[in-house]
């Protein structure tokens, strides 16, 4: 166990000298020539630099199958949130989806799969930024949510009619997207998410009270060709994983919270009217993962 932890301390501490000599706060810096790779980077922008390593070591040391589709029977918490779906839709569609934001308005970061505005997100926490006013708006499904153990973030997802968000990966294999069906279209065959397994193209409408969890780091894509709008409960939690992979799992969700990308996305929920401010008001979601889930 020592020497699997001074591993991943090597692993996140040691850096590929190449390249010409950088800036780093206006000074140069030289070492013979080669390139220091994580001087004058963000915590987040290291963060991608070293994922495809830390994905590697988190899928080696994972406690469930690492696959696309994930057999939901894994977390016993999923037939908590089945059984109360009826509760947790009359809570989300008395939001209406006209006074939720855009994932667009509150992260600009989301850049291009966040560009169609009929994507909505009311958020009620991420990386352990709770949104109070949100919870307060559904205490019921507040009350569920706060029982799952490992949750990343959790929010009402409305995709309105006609929406498509674009072909896209999530974060990190450190995490898994689940999906509560609530307010499905009639046409369901023509609402619905795509995702890229290792064994070619699953194609999944969603149903009232059905669920469906994945890994968002396998290419997915989502349609809503419908004249109706389309609400999901979506929760991101971690991944099981071995001790050594879930030190290391924390540690790389601690350094996506104290990110500039979340500060950011932070600052701007904040600015944000509450639903106490009138009545309705915007929704006002907590922190948002850089990943979507959709």
């Amino acid at each position: 166990m020592k020497k699997r932890s001074q591993r991943i301390s090597v692993l996140l501490l040691q850096i590929d000298y190449r390249g010409p000599d950088v800036d780093y706060l206006g000074k140069r810096v030289v070492d013979h020539g080669r390139k220091l790779p994580f001087l004058n980077k963000s915590l987040y922008q290291i963060g991608k630099d070293l994922r495809p390593s830390i994905d590697r070591f988190i899928a080696r040391n994972s406690l469930i199958p690492n696959t696309a589709l994930v057999d939901t029977r894994y977390f016993p918490w999923i037939r908590m949130l089945e059984r109360n779906w009826e509760t947790i839709r009359d809570e989300a569609l008395r939001i209406r989806a006209e006074d939720i934001p855009s994932l667009g308005e509150i992260s600009r970061e989301h850049g291009r799969i966040a560009g169609d505005r009929r994507w909505k997100s009311f958020f009620f926490e991420g990386y352990g930024y709770r949104r109070e006013e949100n919870r307060q708006r559904a205490p019921k499904t507040t009350a569920l949510l706060d029982r799952i153990p490992g949750l990343v973030t959790a929010s009402f997802s409305v995709l309105e009619a006609g929406c498509h968000i674009p072909r896209h990966v999530g974060m990190t294999k450190g995490t898994l997207v689940y999906h509560l069906g609530l307010s499905i279209p009639r046409n369901r065959e023509a609402c619905h998410i795509n995702i890229e397994t290792e064994a070619g193209l699953h194609v999944h409408s969603w149903s009232d009270g059905g669920s469906l969890l994945f890994d968002d780091t396998y290419n997915h894509e989502v349609w809503n060709d419908t004249d109706e709008d389309r609400y999901i409960l979506l929760v991101q939690m971690q991944r099981p994983c071995r001790k050594a992979a879930r030190r290391l799992l924390r540690f790389f969700l601690f350094c996506v919270r104290h990110s500039r990308f979340v500060q950011e996305i932070k600052k701007r929920l904040d600015r944000m009217p509450t639903g106490n401010d009138a009545a309705p008001a915007p929704g006002t979601p907590a922190s948002v993962t850089p990943a979507s889930g959709a």
